[in-house]
């Protein structure tokens, strides 16, 4: 039942993500913010936001078991995959593992930026 409850809530995280973004590009296409992908900005902090408040909503009481597979996992990991990236730092920042949180930034941007590179190059024959 989790695998359906993410695979609907990521369907409709992905289209929701797609739309707003899109939405804010159109509206900034003439400005001097139109290279700057603000659409894809927002839609990450937004779920930020919301992974926040949802997993501070339940700190105090029992979620239903469909919540998080639906909500957290589904249809914010298809809106954005930052806010599991924020949460999971946050806990970790939380629990007083202050090291493993600031590895965590470190290795997940730097080791992503470098996979991407990696996967470009090697795309184009140029590695």
């Amino acid at each position: 039942m989790n695998a359906l409850l993410i695979f609907i809530g990521g369907g409709l995280g992905s289209l929701a993500r797609w739309t707003l973004s899109e939405a804010i590009q159109v509206l900034i296409q003439k400005t001097t913010w139109a290279r700057f992908p603000l659409g894809i900005l927002t839609c990450n902090v937004t779920g930020c936001f919301l992974i926040g408040c949802l997993f501070g909503f339940y700190t105090s009481r029992s979620a239903p078991s469909w919540v998080f597979p639906l909500i957290a996992t589904g249809f914010l990991g298809g809106f954005t995959t930052f806010s599991t990236f924020a949460k999971e730092t946050h806990s970790l920042w939380s629990e007083g593992l202050l090291p493993f949180a600031l590895l965590k930034i470190i290795l997940s941007i730097s080791l992503s930026m470098s996979a991407v590179i990696l996967g470009i190059r090697l795309s184009h024959g140029t590695l």
